[in-house]
């Protein structure tokens, strides 16, 4: 698509189109690649990867997604608003010392990742008389948050009294590497620790790793950047994910400029030929990389145009001089990334990855959701092997 298409116009000069047809499609592509019986579940952290909490759990849920895992409380108590009392909805940062009341009013599932936070839950259930839901995270090898390998041999009934374990989980460090001998390290592991808890779900698998075999599958896996259609969630292959995101900005001034003159701050562009810049309104302030000045990319009307200068805090300037005069004007709108710059390209070149691109998309950006909330038949996700891939691995 050369032009955005906007239900009305919007009020600031940079928008986000969000497709969640297209995510209820990369949902219902996934489900069909899964075991018989394996659950998937929904990571919605950062603001749904900056989708929108409240937008894509209700579609989820629509789908049929009744497991969402988030990072911190707040936003599992702002999802119950938005999604059915038959949900789990779990919090994989565990819970703070005081929390624990909370934690049961809103019926939320803390993801236990240490043994003071085993011991401090079970405490208050018994306190309550209660027997309170909880996962388990295990450490198989990440080393960030998670109970550590020798703990859980040592974890006994009494830790359990009153505590039900929902599922037990651990995370993959390597799930974008398929033949890293990490990944059947852990699984190795995450097999045997959970032969402890025999009644509880096993998640493994992240987006990459869904894709790694399907014994990585488990009861349940946890995407999340696949939701996005981002091609880097799955690796080796070409899938029928559809993208999700497109983020436009509106051109604000074009300005002529003779060669030898300088655009931006600390004039790291100087023009060498007379020149027509464009001021775009976005900038490092709304989540567009500052380390894409003078080496990024924008798309309008068929042109790539080069990002020239320092991005700003809420400017950016391109170089439009290739484009006819007559072919673009003040209040036009230039892809950022979407149909034609592919957001994985675009945060390659910023030296980041897609996961931080749309993390860091601000609340600036005015959202416009397509939502016509009707199933679709599916075609198979999987299609051929990418040659390039294949050879690189």
């Amino acid at each position: 698509m050369d032009k955005a298409l906007f239900p009305y116009p919007p009020a600031a000069p940079l928008a986000l189109i969000i497709d969640l047809d297209a995510l209820a499609h990369n949902y219902r592509s996934l489900c069909s690649e899964l075991n018989a019986g394996t659950l998937c579940a929904a990571s919605i952290k950062a603001n749904a990867y900056g989708m929108g909490l409240k937008e894509v759990a209700m579609r989820l849920y629509q789908e049929g997604c009744r497991h969402f895992f988030i990072a911190y409380l707040p936003g599992a108590i702002e999802l119950q608003y938005f999604i059915g009392k038959d949900s789990f909805i779990y919090v994989l940062s565990g819970f703070r010392p005081g929390d624990e009341e909370i934690y049961n009013h809103y019926n939320v599932i803390p993801v236990l990742s240490d043994l003071t936070q085993v011991k401090a839950w079970n405490t208050f259930g018994q306190q309550n008389q209660q027997c309170l839901r909880a996962a388990l995270h295990f450490d198989t090898g990440i080393t960030r948050t998670g109970l550590f390998p020798d703990v859980v041999r040592k974890l006994e009934l009494s830790h359990f009294s009153h505590t039900e374990i929902i599922c037990v989980i651990s995370h993959l460090a390597c799930p974008y590497q398929p033949t890293h001998p990490m990944n059947e390290i852990q699984r190795r592991l995450f097999d045997e620790l959970r032969q402890r808890f025999p009644f509880a779900m096993g998640s493994l698998a992240n987006s990459g790793g869904i894709f790694l075999d399907p014994s990585y599958h488990y009861d349940m896996v946890r995407p999340g950047l696949a939701f996005t259609g981002c091609s880097t969630a799955v690796p080796l292959k070409h899938y029928k994910l559809k993208p999700v995101f497109k983020a436009y900005a509106q051109i604000l001034q074009i300005n002529e400029i003779e060669r030898g003159e300088s655009v931006g701050y600390d004039t790291t562009f100087i023009a060498r030929r007379d020149s027509r810049i464009a001021t775009i309104g976005v900038g490092y302030g709304d989540g567009y990389f500052r380390s894409l000045s003078n080496c990024g990319e924008l798309y309008f009307k068929g042109y790539f145009v080069p990002v020239v200068g320092r991005v700003s805090m809420d400017l950016l300037t391109v170089d439009v001089t290739d484009i006819p005069p007559e072919a673009i004007a003040c209040g036009e709108w230039m892809e950022l990334f979407g149909d034609n710059l592919p957001a994985d390209e675009v945060a390659k070149k910023a030296g980041t990855i897609s996961y931080e691109l749309f993390s860091r998309l601000g609340p600036r950006f005015e959202r416009f959701y397509i939502n016509s909330g009707v199933a679709e038949e599916e075609e198979p996700l999987l299609l051929e092997e990418d040659p390039l891939v294949a050879q690189s691995s």
